[in-house]
């Protein structure tokens, strides 16, 4: 790429924003320290409050008599309150190193209480190890049990407000922070639907600079040439610089050295498109900096959350809709011969195979007759799909429409071979003929429901099947979830796409 900025003389320039634009960032500043301090100050009281409640409730319940907290004439007190300025120095240290004492959160909501249990977590045992080095031995387990519970409880509370008050201001543009994108190609748009999908990162995007682009992208303004950056500097209030281009090694050498003088923070998006369309992490062994490549963000908490969700939503709808298991079991024993339940042989996660639950809705030899359709298959692709399919029965015909057939997988769901959400179990077959690219929609467990049947069902190809998938994958959450759950709901009720 021919970018002009790195063709420009070595002038010496000294890029000084106007008193007013220093003026604004200084105050912006003090705003988010200001607001920090408040919140970390109100869950230090909370927190106090609750330790020292649970203190006098159980040493009043231990002798029978009300007991004033703040009587420090009491050995037990000063024990207590030894324990809770330990433990909270460690807790504060903890805090500092999850970088979670900001207003503006660098992570999602879940995250930061994950990291907000661990912190009370690891800083309460080591605390209860240093009580027993000191002697301090006349601690109640129960409250100490009580004050972790209910320390995590009422910091996530406070954190879920901070992170509400955050997000409006954030979206009024009061403590937003301003960003010009370099660079406006593959790495760069994606980067302006990142920040823009993702609102409590705080970023409002002032626009993008670009030798090659001559056009807005979506909503977000191009300002120029990357040779105009530093007058746009010079005009607006922008705190931050964000470099897609890293291939361009001179170029981006050449601003490093103009913009570091400059009381801004300057980040650089790897290239990391060539390794595969998936999450890194980015880490270190001893010295040396490490890129590990993640193949969805489907881990950790996150993924214990999900799990979670399938086990109770999946219990409460057989428990709900138990008289449709019944009507559709009497319904398919009339209509035709065979058993009520179809076990199929699918593939699951890592390519694990196991049987997949349904009523049934073809005749009892479907198996055999598809070899003499294969010839009729509708779709492209390795998959078959078929509008007037002849192994349909008359009552698997409307249980397919409103996708009743695929109700007893939630009992795979509570098993644990399959999910809620997720992309569709293949067939073995299916997957005999899967390159390195269908591959990926078998990482994470299969669902009922997934992004590719709220988006047009049957109709679609089989490559937007694999495309919806790995999307699906890429782009993970539990919101995405829910989203996708509640989507399906309108899709099955019309029964649209299903045959």
């Amino acid at each position: 790429m021919n970018y002009s900025y790195a063709t420009q003389k070595n002038k010496k320039e000294h890029f000084i924003p106007t008193m007013e634009i220093n003026k604004k960032l200084g105050t912006k500043k003090m705003y988010s320290f200001f607001l920090a301090t408040v919140f970390i100050a109100l869950e230090a009281l909370v927190i106090a409050l609750l330790y020292f409640y649970l203190y006098e409730y159980r040493i009043g319940q231990e002798f029978d008599r009300d007991i004033v907290f703040w009587d420090m004439a009491s050995p037990r007190f000063v024990n207590y309150s030894i324990f809770f300025v330990i433990s909270s120095i460690i807790y504060i240290y903890f805090m500092y190193r999850y970088k979670i004492f900001r207003f503006r959160s660098q992570s999602g909501l879940a995250d930061e209480i994950f990291k907000v249990a661990k912190a009370y977590s690891v800083s309460l045992l080591i605390t209860i190890g240093v009580s027993f080095l000191l002697k301090y031995t006349d601690l109640s387990r129960i409250v100490i049990a009580s004050y972790w519970i209910a320390a995590i409880i009422s910091s996530s509370i406070v954190r879920s407000i901070k992170r509400f008050i955050y997000i409006k201001l954030a979206k009024e543009g009061i403590l937003s922070k301003n960003v010009v994108i370099v660079g406006a190609g593959k790495f760069g748009k994606s980067l302006m639907e990142e920040l823009s999908t993702y609102k409590y990162l705080g970023y409002h995007i002032i626009g993008f600079v670009d030798d090659n682009e001559q056009d807005d992208f979506e909503q977000y303004k191009n300002l120029g040439p990357i040779s105009k950056l530093n007058e746009i500097l010079k005009n607006n209030l922008i705190e931050e610089i964000i470099i897609t281009i890293p291939s361009e090694r001179e170029l981006v050498n050449k601003l490093i050295t103009d913009l570091r003088k400059l009381d801004i923070n300057i980040k650089i998006i790897p290239d990391l498109y060539n390794l595969v369309m998936s999450t890194v992490q980015i880490g270190n062994i001893n010295s040396l900096p490490v890129v590990t490549l993640v193949k969805t963000p489907m881990r950790g908490l996150g993924l214990f959350a999900k799990r979670i969700m399938d086990i109770i939503a999946a219990s409460i709808l057989i428990i709900f809709i138990s008289p449709i298991y019944v009507l559709t079991a009497i319904a398919i024993k009339l209509d035709s011969k065979g058993s009520i339940i179809y076990k199929q042989q699918r593939i699951g996660r890592n390519g694990k195979t196991f049987s997949m639950l349904k009523f049934r809705s073809m005749v009892s030899d479907a198996d055999v007759l598809l070899k003499k359709l294969k010839n009729k298959n509708e779709i492209d692709g390795i998959a078959f799909k078929m509008k007037d399919d002849p192994r349909i029965t008359k009552v698997g015909k409307f249980i397919r429409k409103y996708s009743i057939d695929e109700l007893p997988q939630l009992f795979n769901v509570l098993i644990g071979n399959m999910s809620l959400v997720g992309p569709r179990p293949p067939l073995p077959h299916e997957v005999e003929r899967y390159g390195d690219w269908e591959w990926r929609r078998l990482e994470v467990l299969p669902g009922i429901t997934g992004l590719w049947q709220v988006s047009g069902r049957s109709d679609l190809s089989f490559q937007q099947w694999m495309s919806l998938d790995i999307y699906y994958i890429e782009n993970w959450s539990i919101a995405f979830d829910i989203k996708i759950l509640m989507k399906t709901i309108p899709v099955v009720l019309k029964g649209e796409g299903a045959y």
